[in-house]
């Protein structure tokens, strides 16, 4: 008997698993070189690549459309870098060795060397501005060296005044108010440059004060002078430019050209399939090049991480990318790795990448007619509940995106899940099967928990040698309840890359949850994805989704309740999303402070300084800035679109300098007050701070947890007014004093959410030492439970037992950090909570029964639909009168789904296919191949978890 299979879509595709040498089929040619060129020029209107030789002291000539060499140029010593005048017409070529700039004239043959430029410092980077002079930037040594960083070659000066220095201001300090940390560069990189389309603007990274430090910057040219500066210490110096020239990459780090702000780096995380590991940080490999048209980014980027002696890279995985916030939408697999700039035809066809033999040709255009596997979807969710009582079955289609042949097959599986494919030829199918008596694996109720498995998602990685992209993971979830648990849960696609939740800090999965009652919306932060949820709280669907910047976590209401702050933790933004039009429309602004590191750790290269948490007062926007390097935090708030770092105070604690003492790592989490009026910090020590939005200051801070925290930790909630608050276990006043005795909790508190004046909700688990001990131990419900707890009195009282648990389960006496918010409750009672496979919508009962569904008892309780008969058949349409049947909904998908309204109607335990639900009234359809003969038909309501009196009908012959 098959039951409910949940298909979760998702656009993005795949990148590799893990990123290592690459076996199976592979996209693009190596082009032998016998060595590496240190930089490469694409000429389309030559069909030319230029290719700088530094070993041989000469500028290769590749003719792409011969396949060949066409020539070689020579220039002067240890030639680093390349860049062509706009016309076409000119090569200038920096020679670190000889201090000189070589000019080549293109429109001679292939090539010919027309002068030698001396020059006062040894040049690195190239590039040539909309009016023809050539900016250089030079390796920063030597007793002035921030004079010499940056020259400008112009030809039509007179001799002597053609090379001029190019003022090089200090890049801004750190914030008095901040901590100063120490630059340390962990490898130092030659200076490059890259202009944008128009060649107004060129940006560079060079190294500065005798290499000590690494500095980004913004040169205008037609004034000839920095606009911006920001020391990015550490940071990688292989560019690329975006078509708007309003974003660059710096190695794997994508900055916002005006402001030089961090909006994302390239992260494992965003990938939907395993990766062992990070983009390695100290090693200057990998590039990345933007397609004509803005829509895509093209990358690779080592992953080997850095030892001593430094193993060979490996970057031989091609990321297709979102160039605005670098969600990963597919991963293609290369016969070696690419270890510098990526250069890319105009209509996008062709690219070619500096490789460790010399050069990867990629027929991009060509991309579709080469196998890629795709599966239907990544999330499969099988549920075994009252309206799928039986085997919980259904079939997943795998497809060829591409073309040509492509087999697969499936890796073996534990016997908790049965999966059988059709064929091992795509297109095909695979079946997956959750049997709940199945022998040898135990199963705990609305955990996700069996026998060998702690609650995570299975998941399956299909295996192809004739596909060039490594396959998606099918991530399968197992959802096996009891009658008597509540809610009807919706599937949410995750990525499988999540750092686990723990005392290092949150997965990159569902992190926050913001209710929009006005919009009947929910929405949630999906981090693997970088986009925001949206719950449909009429239709029972989720919408789609709003792309943001990268790894959002928690979000923040607008005063105006049309605002809706996001907080990047991937970057340094704060996006900023207008809920009328369901779109990004911009973004708090940062000040560029250094980006360095501390001891022996370098972040310009490795994280980003990045929002922790953040809520919204009376007085504007807060938040936690947290750094990588200790992931300590420092109090900041937003003023006009403007991120300003606060004053410290005998609160929040200040040190004698006027710095604030930073924040206690890990985790430190912020709820704001329904009415904005107050704002609670929670640190990663217990500490608590009270913040009061009309002075716009700390009022208070008070210890509430000691020792070693153990169990869920970081939930928390405020009430209406301010008239308590619930962290984890405790509830207090707004000045975070007690307010009543509260029990101490036997179980587990993973989530907090304020309800009324007075009570509030937790979702609780047992509390076990490990999965044999929910077998053996019987001293409260093994089940989530949603409990209601009286702020004022400390009673407890039951709300609900939920459907599935938390995103995380939690064992014996580990710490687990969660988000400050993972469930809301709207004006009517009910919960949205965040848990493992998506989200659970669960009435709350306060008091009184649970209302049963009823079935009208008159004569025309169940009708046919067409006419109003009682004459049923195969295939017929079916009307159901009564009360309490189900919320309003109507169905707008093909097939029809079978739980609408939080309900559905089976006949002898077969669920059908409903059109409409309300309270009054169900509609759906028989099954056209059901038998025919009498039938027990019931209304079951997943929501409530009660069902109807059975009514026998018959169905007739066709």
């Amino acid at each position: 008997m098959l039951s409910r299979l949940f298909v979760v879509l998702i656009v993005a595709a795949t990148l590799a698993r893990p990123l290592c040498a690459q076996t199976g089929a592979t996209f693009g040619d190596v082009i032998g070189l016998g060595g590496t060129p240190s930089d490469i020029v694409l000429d389309e209107s030559r069909k030319r690549l230029y290719l700088v030789n530094a070993n041989a002291n000469r500028v290769d000539v590749w003719d792409y459309n011969a396949q060949a060499l066409a020539g070689s140029i020579a220039v002067g010593s240890q030639p680093l870098a390349a860049a062509m005048s706009m016309d076409g017409a000119l090569l200038y070529v920096t020679n670190n060795g000889s201090s000189s700039l070589s000019v080549i004239d293109l429109n001679s043959g292939f090539g010919s060397l027309l002068n030698t430029v001396s020059l006062p410092a040894k040049p690195e980077g190239v590039e040539v501005g909309f009016d023809g002079r050539v900016l250089i930037c030079t390796d920063g040594t030597g007793t002035n060296n921030l004079t010499n960083t940056l020259l400008l070659y112009d030809a039509t000066q007179t001799e002597g005044q053609q090379v001029i220095a190019v003022q090089f201001p200090p890049p801004p300090p750190t914030p008095t108010s901040l901590q100063q940390l120490t630059a340390r560069p962990l490898t130092l990189f030659r200076g490059k440059l890259a202009r944008t389309p128009d060649g107004r603007f060129i940006v560079g990274v060079s190294s500065v004060t005798n290499n000590t430090s690494t500095v980004s910057y913004v040169y205008e040219v037609a004034s000839g002078v920095l606009l911006q500066t920001r020391i990015v210490v550490g940071q990688s110096t292989t560019l690329s430019m975006a078509p708007t020239g309003a974003s660059f990459m710096a190695g794997f780090t994508l900055y916002d050209m005006a402001s030089l702000n961090v909006l994302a780096q390239q992260n494992t995380a965003n990938a939907p399939f395993p990766i062992t590991g990070t983009f390695a940080t100290a090693t200057n490999v990998g590039g990345s090049v933007f397609s004509a048209d803005g829509n895509t980014l093209y990358s690779a980027f080592n992953s080997v991480p850095t030892a001593n002696p430094a193993p060979p890279p490996n970057s031989s995985t091609l990321l297709i990318s979102d160039p605005r916030n670098l969600a990963i939408r597919l991963g293609i697999k290369l016969p070696e790795s690419i270890v510098a700039k990526i250069v890319i035809t105009a209509d996008g066809s062709e690219a070619w990448g500096l490789s460790e033999s010399g050069l990867i040709h990629l027929p991009l255009g060509r991309l579709s007619e080469y196998p890629i596997l795709m599966p239907e979807s990544t999330t499969v969710f099988l549920a075994q509940d009252p309206c799928s009582p039986g085997l919980a079955a259904g079939k997943l289609r795998i497809s060829n995106a591409g073309g040509g042949k492509l087999t697969f097959n499936l890796p073996a599986l534990p016997t908790a899940l049965i999966a059988q494919q059709a064929s091992g030829l795509a297109p095909s199918t695979i079946t997956f099967t959750m049997d709940p008596g199945r022998t040898g694996v135990l199963r705990f109720a609305g955990t996700n928990l069996y026998t060998g498995n702690n609650g995570t998602a299975l998941n399956v990685n299909l295996v192809s040698s004739d596909a060039i992209n490594v396959p998606p993971t099918i991530r399968v979830y197992m959802n096996y309840r009891q009658s008597d648990q509540r809610g009807v849960v919706y599937p949410v696609p995750t990525v499988p890359n999540a750092t686990p939740i723990g005392a290092t800090g949150d997965a990159q999965g569902l992190e926050d949850i913001v209710l929009d009652e006005p919009r009947n919306r929910v929405y949630i932060t999906n981090s693997g994805y970088n986009r925001i949820e949206v719950f449909d709280t009429v239709k029972q669907r989720f919408l789609d989704p709003i792309p943001v910047g990268q790894l959002p976590h928690q979000m923040a209401m607008g005063l105006d309740g049309t605002t809706l702050y996001v907080a990047n933790a991937g970057g340094e933004s704060i996006g900023i999303v207008d809920l009328d039009q369901g779109a990004l429309v911009d973004r708090i602004q940062f000040p560029p402070i250094p980006r360095v590191g501390n001891g022996a750790l370098a972040a310009g290269n490795t994280g980003v300084n990045s929002v922790g948490t953040m809520a919204m007062g009376l007085s504007g926007l807060q938040f936690v800035m947290v750094l990588p390097t200790n992931n300590t935090g420092t109090l900041w708030k937003v003023i006009g679109n403007q991120a300003i770092p606060r004053v410290g105070t005998s609160i929040t604690g200040v040190a004698a300098n006027g710095q604030q003492t930073p924040l206690v790592a890990p985790s430190q989490k912020m709820v704001a007050s329904p009415d904005g009026t107050s704002i609670i910090l929670l640190g990663g020590n217990g500490v608590a701070y009270s913040y009061d939005a009309l002075s716009d200051s700390f009022t208070s801070s008070r210890t509430l947890a000691t020792g070693g925290i153990t169990g869920y930790y970081g939930a928390l909630a405020v009430g209406p007014d301010s008239l308590y608050v619930a962290a984890n276990a405790l509830a207090t006043n707004r000045a975070l004093a007690p307010i009543s005795v509260v029990t101490a909790p036997t179980r587990n508190i993973a989530a907090v959410a304020p309800i009324d004046d007075t009570i509030y909700a937790r979702l609780t688990t047992p509390v076990r030492a490990n999965l044999n001990a929910l077998v053996t131990t019987a001293t409260d419900d093994n089940r989530p439970t949603i409990e209601l707890v009286n702020s004022h009195t400390g009673s407890v009282t039951s709300g609900a037992v939920m459907p599935e648990g938390p995103v995380v389960t939690e064992f014996g006496n580990t710490r687990q950090a969660v988000p400050p918010r993972t469930m809301v409750v709207d004006s009517n009672g009910t919960a949205y909570v965040l848990t493992l496979s998506g989200l659970s919508v669960v009435p709350l009962i306060k008091s009184g029964a649970v209302p049963r569904p009823l079935i009208s008892t008159a004569a025309r309780s169940i009708v046919n639909s067409a006419d109003g008969s009682n004459v049923f058949k195969p295939g017929s349409f079916i009307t159901i009168n009564g009360s309490n049947l189900a919320t309003a909904a109507t169905a707008d998908q093909i097939p029809a789904p079978t739980v609408l309204g939080g309900s559905c109607i089976v006949m002898s335990d077969v669920a059908i296919p409903l059109l409409q639900t309300s309270s009054g009234q169900m509609s759906g359809q028989i099954p056209a191949g059901i038998r025919s003969g009498a039938f027990v038909l019931r209304v079951r309501s997943l929501a409530t978890a009660q069902q109807s009196d059975p009514v026998v009908i018959t169905i007739q012959k066709p």
